[in-house]
């Protein structure tokens, strides 16, 4: 094997520093401007790296990589400022289960009064918080239109009675001549029959002979006189049905425009507003010159002492309420207790209405429409573990929290198993220790799985 090598790179230079790769090669030969033989043997010398060193070591390095990339994989985690986090820690003790809602303390049979009719107000002499009695005018309107037909409603009405008052004079007089004159042609019948009686005792008895011209005339006269009973009678007969008929009908439509004229009276009365029972008026807020239309709520007159309080509790804790439950109240910064009378069936929003009685007289600073506090109690457990709220929840579920490692600068989303869920905390099954820190707040970004912390 031959090299060409200049030999300016020879000159003055040891031969151990001579360009002269190592070979396995005994008769190596330089050329220079002609072949040189190097008749020493050039020994094999040892590689450092031998194969299996060269394994260890890349196989090291891998495996090293990997540790490190699985233990700072988070660097690349989207990043959140820890200050504007709201965290919660586990702990363990008694644990209660509440529910907490708002509301406001209400009238247990409140009596609404409204407008029955249209109108201007002219006179509001009652104010909201006033107490009233039964039947005292809360608002008086003005209405033409009614007031104009009231007032030809009771003229008409009088003269709907004036001439039935007529038509019954009149039948009355006609009944009582028709009845005259059945009397009459009764007395006549009675006394030509006498006298026609009399003559035939005396022709079948007396020894004096009667004219038989004049005992017929009486007998014809009997006849005659019957006629005319019967005749008379029969008149007054039908006057009895033709005067039913006709009073019938007067007092009909008497009775027609009387309705009517009460029902126009009845708008007339309405535009003086009353109200229904002795109470405090509530929601009242009239002032003359005001229009109302028909249904107008005008106000609420209430019992001040029967009261109970409406709270709104949220619907996902709703499933655990049942009646009879005990119920804490702040009322005006007074404790008062009470109880669970109804829990609406239906959801508005994300709330459900429970409807609360007081075991306890009404505080005498207790007002109707005032805002309260309540806590409900629905269970009470000697040793739980327990956190506050996170901004997602479910309860007595799986669900998945932010939990942050101990040195406070990583949050990983870790499973757990919730349990009772209380007013501010949630029961802990599994998934967290004693002393473990989550993050409460809501993350949007829920598409990463880890978050730094800083």
């Amino acid at each position: 094997m031959s090299l060409k090598i200049n030999p300016l790179q020879l000159w003055h230079k040891p031969c151990s520093q001579l360009y002269i790769p190592t070979c396995y090669a005994r008769g190596f030969s330089l050329r220079i401007f002609k072949e040189i033989t190097v008749d020493r043997i050039i020994q094999r010398t040892n590689n450092p790296f031998s194969p299996f060193l060269l394994k260890l070591f890349i196989v090291g390095l891998l495996v090293g990589g990997a540790i490190y990339y699985l233990l700072n994989s988070h660097l690349g985690s989207p990043v959140l400022n820890k200050e504007t986090l709201r965290i919660g820690e586990v702990k363990r003790g008694p644990f209660s289960v509440q529910v907490v809602g708002n509301g406001q303390i209400a009238a247990k049979d409140p009596d609404w009064v409204v407008a029955r009719v249209e109108g201007q107000v002219i006179k509001a002499p009652v104010k909201a918080g006033q107490l009233v009695n039964k039947g005292d005018m809360l608002l008086e309107l003005s209405n033409d239109n009614i007031a104009s037909s009231y007032a030809k409603s009771q003229s008409d009405l009088q003269a709907a009675q004036a001439d039935l008052n007529l038509l019954l004079a009149n039948l009355d007089a006609r009944k009582t001549e028709l009845k005259a004159a059945v009397i009459h042609a009764r007395l006549d019948h009675k006394q030509i029959k006498a006298r026609y009686d009399a003559l035939t005792r005396l022709k079948t008895t007396s020894v004096i002979p009667i004219p038989e011209l004049e005992y017929v005339n009486t007998q014809v006269g009997v006849e005659q006189a019957e006629g005319k009973l019967e005749v008379a009678q029969l008149e007054l007969n039908s006057f009895h049905k033709i005067a039913k008929a006709q009073t019938s009908a007067a007092e009909f439509r008497f009775n027609a425009q009387q309705q009517e004229a009460e029902r126009i009276k009845k708008q007339f009365d309405d535009l003086s507003v009353r109200a229904t029972r002795t109470g405090i008026a509530q929601n009242i807020n009239f002032n003359p010159g005001e229009s109302v239309n028909t249904s107008t709520p005008i106000a609420q007159i209430v019992d001040p002492d029967s009261v109970y309080v409406t709270l709104s509790v949220p619907a996902i804790q709703a499933s655990q309420l049942t009646v009879q439950q005990k119920v804490e109240l702040q009322i005006n910064r007074k404790q008062v207790q009470g109880y669970v009378h109804r829990v609406d069936p239906n959801i508005k929003g994300s709330t459900v209405d429970v409807d609360v009685y007081l075991n306890e007289a009404r505080p005498e600073d207790a007002k109707i429409g005032m805002y309260v506090t309540g806590t409900i109690y629905i269970q009470s457990i000697a040793e739980a573990l327990y956190v506050e709220i996170p901004a997602r929840v479910a309860e007595r579920d799986s669900m998945s929290v932010y939990l942050i490692n101990k040195e406070g600068n990583i949050a990983r989303l870790t499973a757990i198993k919730s349990g009772a869920l209380s007013a501010h905390y949630l029961q802990v099954i599994d998934g967290l220790s004693i002393g473990d820190k989550i993050v409460l707040s809501e993350i949007t970004d829920r598409e990463s799985d880890t978050f730094r912390l800083n």
